[in-house]
């Protein structure tokens, strides 16, 4: 009889152990339904990771106020909107496509789109702010002469491009920019090569760098250039191969604290202070290399601790400053006697 107690005593126990395992692992898997559906939720449906914020710009088309060919004016056109397309920050569209965006870009945050719809905006993707650029072509021709280089006759082209340009937003119709961008291009070639097709070097040239500083002006109000990583021998820079070529030059600036207006109250710029130069070595598809001017050092730059904008330098500028360090090294010749 006692044998036969033990036996069915054990059997109970038996019994209350399994059932314990049994609820044990129910808890568990609502536990754990508990858990992995808000990991679900936040994945969402495949694809529809939230992107980088993008920005619509639309270009209107640049008034021709000079007696260039519109040839030169669609090519200065078309090669701005290549260098805004080219930051991977922007979308072009033509001015009249620009309400049929903020209309469809509204019905996808309402959740008025069939989400199925690869066509459809992705929620989070389109600020709603965008903006709208103004041009008007002031100047473009080109100075040519003749010369001689070594013992050869040359033809020597100087071409210049200027644009009033005009920034706003498009919401607020506020203007957010307005300034004189100018372009420089020069060209040489053997005389007999004949001037035509100097001139034709010149003005692209010219052309080229009037893009350059319309979409760094575009991009001071919105994503300014900017030093990403700090190398032993040069720096990374977010600027693309649509925007920067080989031996470009860079102020740096330290970024600082943020000013406003007194009046208005209405922001103006980071207090920053000019650190030195930097000269584009090397251009990619996503980002560019760049290496140090005029005495900068890289252990000085602290990512860490602050923001290092870059402000391209005309040639112009290099051209202003070139001439005044020759004037100064004769002077400084003459002194010695």
């Amino acid at each position: 009889m006692n044998k036969l107690m033990k036996i069915a005593m054990l059997g109970a126990t038996a019994l209350v152990i399994a059932g314990t395992e049994v609820y044990a692992a129910n808890d568990a898997d609502e536990d754990g339904s508990e858990e992995v559906a808000p990991k679900k939720a936040k994945k969402g449906k495949k694809g529809a990771k939230a992107g980088p914020e993008r920005l619509f710009v639309a270009i209107h088309k640049f008034e021709n106020k000079t007696d260039a060919s519109g040839t030169d004016i669609d090519t200065l056109q078309s090669r701005v909107q290549q260098c805004i397309v080219g930051t991977r920050k922007f979308e072009v569209v033509e001015r009249e496509q620009l309400a049929t965006v903020k209309k469809e870009a509204n019905l996808a945050a309402a959740g008025h789109t069939d989400s199925e719809d690869a066509e459809a905006p992705e929620q989070g993707k389109i600020k709603a702010a965008s903006y709208v650029i103004y041009g008007s072509v002031v100047y473009c021709g080109t100075d040519e002469a003749k010369g001689s280089e070594n013992g050869y006759a040359t033809a020597v082209a100087k071409s210049k491009v200027e644009v009033q340009l005009k920034i706003t937003d498009s919401e607020t119709g506020n203007v957010l920019a307005q300034k004189s961008v100018i372009g420089m291009g020069i060209d040489k070639a053997e005389a007999t090569a004949g001037f035509q097709a100097t001139k034709s070097g010149g003005m692209r040239a010219a052309i080229e760098e009037a893009a350059h500083m319309v979409v760094d002006a575009l991009r001071d109000h919105t994503y300014p250039a900017k030093i990403v990583r700090v190398g032993k021998k040069d720096v990374t820079i977010n600027m693309t191969d649509e925007e920067v070529k080989e031996e470009d030059v860079f102020d740096v600036v330290e970024c600082g604290e943020m000013l406003f207006d007194p009046d208005t109250g209405a922001p103006l710029d980071d207090d920053g202070d000019d650190v030195g130069r930097v000269q584009i070595s090397r251009v990619g598809p996503k980002m560019s290399k760049a290496t140090p001017m005029d005495g900068l050092d890289l252990d000085d730059l602290d990512l860490d601790e602050h923001t290092y904008k870059l402000r391209r330098v005309s040639k112009a500028t290099l051209n202003k400053e070139a001439k005044k360090a020759h004037q100064k090294r004769k002077e400084v010749f003459k002194s010695r006697f």
